[in-house]
């Protein structure tokens, strides 16, 4: 029904412009060829849909970590929060069932060998953006319940003061992927 509809129109434009009208499998390689070369572009931009929760003034972008790890490892998570609010707000804590537990870490020092110091709290400005990114700071979920690789996600919940709990997914990308240093 539909491709008598698609034909017909095919039909008059080619009378109206006096050529044959297409084959249908002509118009079927047309199309084929225009999805195969933006279907990529469409399919990144629904990867990247930013922000995936906001709540009361802060917004979670896009959480992100690189790699395999097995159940027992350590994994070192980036994100960005844009805090719109006028005011203060602090990310507290982060659960998960993929984790035992949860350290936020800031690196100490400039040095290519830092060490990483723990911190009780991360401190979102106010009307500002705070992204955690590589060799800086960075969220670490200690003791992993099991094996994660590039192409999975984590379920999260983001503790913060005044916002309250954020619900994300945090995207395991492939290492070879270009890391997230801002997401302005």
């Amino acid at each position: 029904m539909i491709g008598t509809g698609i034909r017909k129109l095919l039909d008059a434009l080619g009378r109206a412009e006096r050529v044959d009208s297409p084959s249908l499998k002509a118009v079927g390689r047309t199309v084929g060829l225009a999805l195969i070369g933006v279907g990529p572009f469409l399919l990144l931009g629904m990867t990247h849909t930013e922000p995936v929760a906001r709540a009361n003034g802060v917004s979670v972008i896009h959480p992100w970590s690189s790699g395999t790890a097995l159940a027992g490892d350590d994994l070192r998570v980036f994100v960005t929060f844009d805090n719109a609010a006028p005011r203060l707000d602090r990310l507290i804590a982060v659960e998960t069932n993929a984790a035992s537990s949860f350290v936020f870490e800031k690196a100490a020092g400039r040095s290519p060998n830092r060490f990483m110091d723990e911190l009780g709290e991360i401190d979102l400005a106010p009307t500002t953006k705070t992204s955690l990114k590589p060799d800086y700071q960075q969220i670490r979920l200690v003791g992993l319940t099991r094996k994660v690789e590039p192409g999975t996600t984590i379920p999260v919940d983001f503790i913060f003061a005044r916002a309250g709990r954020l619900k994300a997914e945090i995207r395991i990308e492939n290492p070879g992927e270009p890391q997230h240093f801002d997401h302005s």
